[in-house]
């Protein structure tokens, strides 16, 4: 193996409020308003909205993203009759672009991250929006990686080929020299169509919807004990 591919996502970082799209200070900036997050009302309205979120558009950068943000806040406002300010709407999508606190970081993340890349290429891809990698360089991990791709880059998602091709021609790597970490089995099956190795993360905090047939670890020591096996 010489090179290790990994998703972010469910792999390397979690939402602290349980939800992927929601920011970190919604609560503060909602107030009451935010009893409303976790109704059926909300669901309903956010798959109205979503589609200004969708990570397989381009995007180039935090600021398009920002602007992309605004639209799904100023949607979900209407859609809520949430009654915000047009400075609400914007505290809320610059808090989702800005605020690092928007995601925990798995504690295994950087200390395995800087023992790997003594012994392979580490690549990242990941259906993310811009912000992820501003958020990656907060953390200081966004120097271990050899090359990263997310989905907002290449205008596709996992498991399109495109996305795999990417990382592959970033890394300039053979397929079969690849081992991808992926947590949900549809992009680890597109993993292994485009001719990498794949193991499926399980953590326990943050498990999966559907557990796949093949190799499942739940965590990075774990993961180490498998390639070493």
């Amino acid at each position: 193996m010489k090179h290790l591919i990994f998703d972010c996502g469910g792999v390397m970082v979690w939402p602290r409020l349980g939800e992927w799209n929601i920011p970190f200070g919604a609560l503060e900036i909602l107030g009451p308003r935010a009893r409303d997050i976790y109704t059926s009302k909300y669901l309903t309205a956010h798959r109205t909205a979503v589609h200004f979120l969708d990570e397989d558009q381009l995007v180039p950068n935090v600021e398009a993203e920002r602007h992309l943000r605004r639209k799904y806040v100023l949607s979900m406002n209407d859609l809520m009759d949430w009654q915000l300010t047009t400075l609400d709407i914007s505290r809320l999508a610059d808090d989702f672009t800005d605020n690092i606190n928007r995601y925990g970081l798995f504690e295994d993340v950087a200390p395995w991250l800087m023992r790997w890349k003594s012994r392979y290429s580490l690549g990242m891809l990941s259906d993310a929006m811009p912000s992820l990698i501003k958020f990656m360089d907060q953390w200081g991990l966004l120097s271990l990686f050899d090359a990263t791709v997310i989905s907002t880059q290449i205008g596709a998602i996992k498991p399109d080929p495109k996305m795999y091709e990417a990382i592959l021609q970033k890394l300039n790597a053979e397929p079969a020299d690849c081992l991808f970490v992926d947590d949900r089995a549809a992009n680890l099956e597109g993993a292994i169509a485009a001719g990498m190795k794949a193991v499926q993360m399980a953590r326990p905090a943050f498990l999966p919807e559907v557990l796949w047939d093949g190799p499942v670890v739940d965590s990075f020591e774990a993961l180490d004990r498998l390639i070493e096996a």
